[in-house]
């Protein structure tokens, strides 16, 4: 009754977007909460709904939108049957598609038209005609390549490099090792961060640093105190990252993860073909 299919997007759209996918709910009341995540761009082709941010802002899906990235975990509520085509923004599509700065839409919905023009009204009807998950990826290939083509901002690919690399890097990342690979200060560090993931270093570390470990936890047969190790620095801290990143608690993950969070991880099993940011969270 319920799926998440994922496909990659064409080889030279990888270091924008990290994946397709096609939700399906095949319910008449959907409810369910999804963890902090990357931007995306998705399309209702059926169903209706709202989100709920951790902020407690309700907004309501409009048919094609471009949500911000999210600080904390998010609620949402559908009327199905539902089907929705979503695309990853990584930090250089965000900056592609939509230039603004990430910070200032982190927690919010925007009808895609706003940000995309008419162009959103044709991608809703092109995948709506689509019979098959692989057409529709053929179609999003077509339109995202000419969108990048012509950016609203020029993507800082060298500082993306280094930050995926230092998210995805130790089991707690430190910002003093930031600061000494990008070889800025910390005030440039906090605007370059906000403007292209949405949030600064040390909330992008904590926020990261807990999807990690949490999908660890939902595919692993470890114990989710192995896997969390030393990266937190107590149990409340630790306690309190996963409430807000994924919604759960350590042992509800493990227990009675949320049928759209095991749904999410299953992403992980694209392997390297996955891009280093989208990879563990």
């Amino acid at each position: 009754m319920l799926s998440l299919r994922y496909a990659l997007p064409a080889l030279d759209l990888r270091s924008f977007f990290s994946t397709y996918y096609l939700f399906r709910a095949d319910l008449p009341k959907v409810f369910d909460t999804t963890r902090a995540d990357l931007p995306q761009m998705r399309f209702m082709l059926n169903g209706s709904g709202f989100y709920t941010f951790g902020n407690g802002q309700r907004s309501d899906c409009p048919e094609a939108m471009i949500t911000g990235p999210t600080r904390a975990a998010t609620q949402f509520m559908a009327d199905g049957p539902l089907l929705v085509f979503g695309v990853g923004l990584l930090p250089a599509g965000w900056a592609a598609l939509v230039g603004t700065s990430a910070a200032e839409m982190s927690d919010t919905v925007e009808p895609a038209e706003n940000v995309l023009g008419c162009v959103a009204g044709q991608m809703l009807d092109w995948l709506r005609s689509a019979r098959s998950l692989e057409t529709m990826c053929a179609r999003m290939d077509i339109i995202l390549r000419l969108l990048v083509d012509r950016p609203r901002e020029q993507p800082l690919r060298w500082f993306t490099q280094i930050a995926d690399a230092w998210l995805m890097g130790e089991a707690s990342p430190r910002i003093d090792d930031l600061m000494r690979e990008a070889r800025l200060s910390a005030r440039q560090l906090e605007r370059l961060a906000n403007r292209l993931y949405g949030a600064p270093p040390k909330l992008l570390a904590r926020k990261y640093r807990t999807l990690r470990i949490a999908s660890r936890v939902v595919t692993q047969e470890d114990s989710w105190q192995d896997l969390v190790g030393d990266a937190f620095y107590d149990q409340s801290h630790l306690i309190r990252d996963f409430k807000r990143f994924t919604g759960q608690t350590p042992r509800q993950l493990l227990t009675n993860p949320s049928p759209v969070t095991k749904l999410m991880v299953a992403r992980r099993h694209m392997g390297s073909e996955l891009p280093l940011l989208a990879l563990e969270s």
